[in-house]
């Protein structure tokens, strides 16, 4: 007898491999036990390879209780930051992570900003998730709450609460002064940051108090549109003395470009007289004139870890404690690439 795809079932499989079903469902779903000998089960392997069967996804949930969906949360209240280069990385990573391990994942926008307000949404709780991966702008203060959702979840950023929920997350404090050792290689101690989080404002507070040759000013302001934020603060540049201006800017690529755009308008050039370093590696930053220097996280590797350590957790049923301590063993390390938005006013000096 021959069968259509379309319409095999296990018993079909069963009847042809001349087997119990019951013997089907474990090969099927690679179980460690399969009482049967290797022949039976060869045999079932080889009929599912000939008919190209493929388990329905309901009835392998319902027999495995997991639903191999999760969840891929951004933390705003626009779909437009799923265009912010960063974060569509990190989607891109996850999915990849998904594709490798079977699973589906779902991408939506949930405003978790005030996260004291927070619960899991209907709607996702309705698709029986199995899991959900956190990214966006999350207040450190604000994240214990994610440890009280009852569902696995990893965290994208973050690092204040990384004894209580799994987060993949560099070692900022450690990065960031790295960043200041090649600001002052190269002759750069007046410097600002166009960021002011609790994590920023954390690190950036104790190198300043390790490296005293250093001013640094962390730049408030509507980062949630980032050419204004940029032209607000290239106003306030050129409104300063000359001998007071930063000589390095770190910020953001589309911050770093129109910061830059509106400088050179007004006739301060990059980087003969300011130079510029952007912690997203982009094809903008890449393509900008002159090309930006960059000390960047890989993001695509960071979504790609975090949807690793998620299946993980879930494949093996970790335990909170467990969870956390599986995350912490994945830091991911920024990347120096050296361009030429940054000049070398120690060279200079010596000269």
């Amino acid at each position: 007898m021959e069968y259509h795809t379309k319409r095999l079932t296990m018993q079909n499989i069963a009847d042809l491999a001349g087997v119990d079903k019951a013997i089907v469902s474990k090969v099927v779903n690679n179980a460690q036990m399969i009482p049967a000998s290797r022949e039976k089960v060869e045999r079932v392997r080889e009929i599912i390879r000939k008919y190209h069967y493929t388990p329905l996804s309901s009835a392998q949930s319902l027999a495995t209780k997991c639903t191999r969906q999760i969840a891929f949360l951004l933390s705003d209240t626009s779909e437009a930051l799923f265009g912010n280069p960063a974060f569509s990385l990190m989607l891109t990573g996850a999915v990849r992570a998904c594709q490798e391990h079977r699973y589906q994942c779902q991408a939506d926008i949930c405003d978790f900003m005030n996260i004291h307000d927070f619960i899991v949404p209907e709607n996702l709780r309705s698709r029986s998730i199995d899991g959900c991966i956190l990214a966006g702008a999350l207040h450190d203060e604000a994240l214990e709450k994610i440890a009280e959702i009852r569902m696995p979840v990893v965290v994208l950023g973050g690092r204040r609460i990384r004894q209580q929920v799994p987060i993949i997350s560099r070692d900022s404090l450690k990065e960031n002064g790295i960043f200041l050792d090649y600001a002052l290689k190269h002759g750069h101690t007046r410097i600002w940051i166009a960021s002011k989080r609790a994590n920023t404002e954390h690190d950036f507070d104790i190198l300043q108090r390790e490296r005293p040759q250093f001013h640094i000013r962390l730049l408030d302001g509507p980062h949630r549109d980032e050419i204004v934020y940029a032209c607000h603060w290239a106003k306030c540049f050129l409104a300063m003395p000359r001998t007071e201006r930063p000589t390095l800017i770190f910020g953001a690529d589309q911050f770093c470009c129109v910061m830059a755009r509106e400088l050179a308008r007004n006739g301060v050039r990059c980087p003969e007289e300011i130079s510029f370093v952007s912690f997203s590696n982009t094809e903008m930053a890449a393509c900008y004139n002159p090309a930006l220097t960059v000390y960047a996280e890989n993001h695509f590797d960071v979504g790609h870890r975090g949807a690793k350590v998620l299946f993980e957790i879930l494949e093996k049923n970790l335990s909170p404690e467990e969870a956390v301590r599986l995350a912490n063993r994945e830091v991911p390390v920024s990347t120096l690439i050296e361009r030429e938005s940054v000049s070398d006013l120690a060279q200079c000096r010596q000269k």
